[in-house]
């Protein structure tokens, strides 16, 4: 069965409201990765540059898939009141395409000392005073890229003392929690 991938390149600040919007009308699960978030514009080292996002989201080229993307295309076009959110690209995909296609939109993700990797790539070699949080980023919302999370990895890895004692409130994949435990906090909720 073919597929459509449809597309939309954002800056980071929107990503999250775009994926919402395609897991609204492509949840996760049931053969299905929901919606995925590839990023630009890191340098080596991980500092921001010109950084935005391309969100996907992949649905069965049949009448229900293609119903479903105009109910997309009508959200993108609500949020867009919002925020400049672009007319979404599709393209079709041939079954064996469409499979592993999500996952090679993934590429690790560094904020300082933490790193963020999907748990089918490889790690890359950290230093003693680095950390690495494994994700499955279908399986969840949060991949570390709203700006707000990027902030509070920051934070963390500035403040957080060891032994400290962590609340992360409003969780999502929790990549915080994670990482402050990693860090060296004592307990996490």
């Amino acid at each position: 069965m073919p597929w459509l991938e449809i597309s939309v390149t954002v800056d980071p600040e929107v990503a999250e409201s775009v994926s919402e919007v395609f897991n609204r009308y492509n949840p996760p699960g049931e053969g299905s990765a929901g919606a995925v978030v590839e990023l630009h514009g890191f340098d080596p080292v991980g500092d921001v540059h010109d950084l935005k996002a391309t969100v996907r989201t992949y649905l069965p080229d049949t009448a229900e898939g293609r119903a479903r993307l105009r109910a997309i295309e009508e959200a993108l076009g609500h949020l867009n009141l919002i925020r400049p959110v672009p007319e979404p690209t599709v393209r079709r995909l041939s079954d064996a395409d469409w499979q592993e296609a999500w996952k090679r939109h993934f590429t690790p993700l560094r904020v300082g000392r933490v790193h963020i990797v999907p748990v089918w790539l490889a790690p890359p070699a950290a230093r003693a005073d680095e950390v690495i949080v494994r994700l499955e980023p279908g399986m969840a919302f949060g991949t570390g890229l709203h700006p707000s999370t990027r902030l509070a990895l920051r934070l963390l890895q500035d403040h957080l003392r060891a032994g400290a004692r962590v609340l992360d409130v409003g969780t999502g994949s929790g990549i915080l929690a994670i990482a402050a435990a990693l860090l060296g906090a004592r307990r996490v909720v």
